[in-house]
């Protein structure tokens, strides 16, 4: 959370407004009073800086641009890339839940509720960061409501929130075994079968495998590749962000 810039900038406009102030510096008693909410450990003022960054136009009322936005500024802050990139999903799923009249808006209080769900989550003495991680367990929460809707609905997200994954896994399993049958029926048809059998289609077979493995493995290393292939039409069904995570 103290690397991130952006969730810093948002805290700070929070503090600001609240105290009715629209300026780009501030005094030092000012900063010692910033400093002073910030690093009071109470539950009540920690959910109130979270609302604070959440109703921007101080009006009460969240809407689901502005519940995206404090999704994502969270997930920026606690670096959960998965939960920000569905950002606008948890939004929905959210105001689906606490909107169901279809109002465009959601009352303070009922996102407080939503927050609240779980204890074991949040007491009064536990810190901003945890609000965001109850709210991403939460969110997981609202999904889910019956034993057969609970695993249909949780297999169609796995699906969705993996299916580049899936489809890559796919595509190389299918490899490996296309080249594996292929070496495998080509030296069958050789003389050297006859006198060494099956060991020899076996180790060509897994041979021809293990150069696409290498060429794998070796392919991260190519980063200018990497980066052109990323910001291609590719990259909408290749995780190629994955490597990048994988090497944090």
């Amino acid at each position: 959370m103290k690397d991130s810039k952006e969730f810093a900038l948002e805290l700070f406009d929070a503090l600001g407004r609240r105290r009715r102030l629209k300026v780009d510096k501030i005094s030092r008693d000012e900063l010692y009073e910033f400093w002073s909410q910030i690093t009071d450990q109470s539950f009540d003022s920690r959910l109130q800086i979270f609302f604070d960054m959440v109703d921007k136009n101080e009006d009460g009322r969240i809407t689901e641009e502005e519940v995206k936005e404090i999704i994502m500024v969270s997930a920026s802050a606690n670096k959960l890339s998965r939960l920000k990139e569905q950002a606008e999903e948890y939004a929905a799923l959210i105001m689906e839940e606490l909107d169901p009249e279809r109002l465009g808006y959601i009352e303070l209080w009922q996102l407080e509720t939503l927050l609240l769900q779980k204890d074991t989550y949040l007491n009064y003495s536990q810190a901003l960061s945890y609000t965001s991680q109850a709210l991403s367990q939460n969110l997981h929460g609202l999904r889910y409501k019956g034993p057969i809707r609970r695993i249909s609905t949780k297999c169609i997200y796995f699906l969705h929130e993996n299916w580049k994954r899936i489809w890559v896994l796919i595509l190389w399993v299918a490899l490996m075994i296309g080249l594996f049958v292929w070496k495998f029926y080509q030296y069958k048809q050789k003389d050297a079968y006859k006198v060494m059998g099956y060991c020899l289609l076996t180790a060509k077979g897994a041979a021809e495998t293990l150069k696409l493995n290498m060429a794998l493995v070796l392919f991260p290393v190519c980063r200018n590749t990497i980066t052109w292939l990323r910001s291609s039409k590719l990259g909408y069904c290749v995780p190629f962000d994955d490597n990048i995570n994988f090497h944090k």
